[in-house]
């Protein structure tokens, strides 16, 4: 009964977990511009919902959060962005989010 019982609970520590795992942005190559590389994907998958999103001053000014939205995975809501997209956008904030 006893052995049972570890069983049971040494399997349900096992258990997949059902969080998205964190995502991990891979910075090789180029470095990004934010007018060809993270404007155009603001625009396609943030800007419907965030209109406080239309130019550079305003998406380096909330920079921390975008990134942070990203990596998580909440945003964008109700879609999502390719593994390239986000590392054009986390990269991008992570070399200084340069207006370039």
């Amino acid at each position: 009964m006893i052995g049972l019982l570890f069983c049971s609970a040494l399997m349900g520590g096992c258990k997949k977990s059902s969080t998205t795992p964190a995502y991990t942005p891979d910075c090789t190559g180029a470095v990004k511009s934010y007018s060809s590389d993270v404007s155009p994907i603001i625009q396609s998958a943030c800007a419907n919902c965030h209109s406080n999103f239309s130019n550079y001053a305003q998406i380096s000014g909330d920079k921390s959060a975008i990134r942070s939205k990203i990596v998580d995975g909440s945003m964008p809501q109700g879609g999502s962005l390719s593994a390239a997209q986000k590392n054009n956008v986390v990269c991008w904030i992570d070399n200084g989010a340069l207006n370039n």
